[in-house]
């Protein structure tokens, strides 16, 4: 009998698991099913998009539904919300939302893709019409369609992740007057201070006004529905938009009415073959949990890479694979006006709740050779185990071409290199590229240094 394999969710995980699902079992029956209206839509790209440097919708959509029938071999039920699992039936309830009618479908294998949710301030008010957040391509049509037919002047953002700082640069590329609320004292928590400030510094440069240490009391609301004031513990802040940029939690209602086996960040546990503690049902991108390959903790990772790639392991192996997802070392890039920021690995303070004592080497350096036009200083953070030496983490904050650089080093951290090797890395040296000694070389040498005075050399 023709095995049926049925993803549930059509962002990054559901249809790479889909594909590959399909790929490996040429005569299966694989079915995706996603409640929303598109599917393979890129989110990291809608920033862009609202500011006008990407200019074209469609571009946002990887593949239709119908392409993605027609050139993967998957049908696709998109407005089909999935609001049962019968684990021991093998069976799922579907609801036709444009229909309003109630299907069942039996499956040998299924997958759950059903990705991340917007967290939500919890207060009255945060239904207004000019209230938004960016979490679906959904969301930056209707983000898109509200600055262009309404043309607010002031925008007032709550939440200083990458999210946050990157619908900063769209509104201000706008000539929106933009206010970031925080509930920290700088932003990107997960970097270390130098860099941290390094951005709180950009935004001043172009015009962006921070406000630290906040925390929403209220949200004010006219005739019209609108959102018009934002109380905060420290005052009150007017707005003709409201943007909730407060971070996602794993979507995973539909897992925990079964009883999957949950990580103590709220993701679904997973082995590196994706499979979840229920019989015949995998998981697969921002509702689990990922292994960081840096202190071999579990931690919470909605990024897209992942995403995409336990999606394809969990279809390889529904269909009958082996392949499996080690894990990760959080790898990840944010352009923040003119500056370009990337991290990977543990910060000193993640470094120190692990067990592992953290020595810190700061470096600031060139891009190219200094007097080569267009060099860009380049500021390194890099982190290392005093007892091993190994690198366990680093940010870059610099000008174009910083964040890529961030590429080699991220290749040392999976490959779990000491400071020693990487200072010894055969790196390209070319004036209109690299200078004679590579930033991170001399941020990897300097912190060999810096261990060798700890430990009494």
């Amino acid at each position: 009998m023709r095995q049926r394999i049925l993803v549930i969710g059509g962002l990054a995980a559901g249809p790479a698991a889909a594909s590959k699902a399909k790929r490996t079992a040429l005569d299966a029956e694989v079915i995706l099913f996603e409640q929303g209206e598109h599917i393979s839509s890129g989110i990291c790209e809608v920033p862009y998009y609202i500011s006008n440097i990407i200019t074209n919708a469609d571009k946002l959509s990887i593949l239709t539904p119908l392409e993605f029938e027609r050139t993967r071999g998957v049908k696709v039920h998109t407005q089909h919300r999935v609001e049962e699992i019968q684990p021991l039936k093998k069976r799922i309830v579907v609801r036709d939302v444009y229909r309003e009618q109630l299907h069942r479908f039996e499956y040998d294998k299924l997958i759950l893709a059903t990705g991340s949710k917007a967290r939500s301030l919890g207060l009255a008010g945060e239904q207004g019409r000019n209230v938004f957040h960016v979490k679906s391509l959904a969301d930056g049509l209707a983000i898109k369609r509200y600055v262009d037919d309404e043309k607010p002047a002031r925008a007032v953002i709550i939440g200083g992740g990458y999210v946050g700082l990157e619908m900063c640069e769209a509104f201000r590329t706008l000539g929106i007057e933009t206010t970031l609320l925080h509930r920290d004292e700088l932003p990107l928590s997960k970097l270390e201070p130098d860099s941290r400030m390094a951005v709180l510094q950009e935004f001043k440069d172009h015009g962006v006004v921070f406000q630290r240490k906040q925390s929403v009391k209220a949200l004010n609301v006219d005739g019209s529905g609108k959102v018009v004031e934002v109380v905060t513990n420290t005052g009150t802040f007017q707005t003709d938009l409201l943007l909730l940029a407060l971070g996602v939690e794993p979507n995973i209602e539909l897992a925990k009415s079964i009883h999957v086996q949950q990580g103590a960040s709220g993701g679904i546990m997973t082995d590196q073959r994706q499979t979840s503690s229920v019989d015949s049902i995998y998981a697969a991108g921002d509702c689990c949990e990922v292994k960081n390959l840096v202190n071999n903790r579990w931690m919470y990772a909605p990024l897209a890479t992942y995403a995409a790639r336990q999606g394809r392991v969990a279809g390889e192996n529904a269909a009958g694979g082996a392949a499996i997802f080690k894990g990760a070392i959080r790898a990840v890039a944010v352009k923040v006006f003119g500056l370009e920021v990337a991290s990977a690995g543990l910060s000193s303070s993640e470094a120190e709740e692990s067990g592992i004592q953290p020595v810190i080497e700061h470096v600031t350096s060139d891009s190219k050779i200094p007097f080569y036009p267009g060099n860009e200083k380049i500021c390194i953070t890099v982190i290392a185990d005093k007892k091993s030496r190994r690198l366990i983490g680093f940010n870059i904050v610099g000008g174009a071409g910083s964040a890529l650089r961030a590429n080699v080093m991220g290749v040392a951290l999976q490959q779990r290199m000491t400071v020693d090797e990487v200072a010894k890395l055969d790196l390209l040296y070319s004036p209109p590229f690299s200078p004679l000694w590579d930033p991170f070389l001399v941020a990897a040498h300097q912190l060999s240094k810096r261990l060798d005075s700890r430990n009494g050399f």
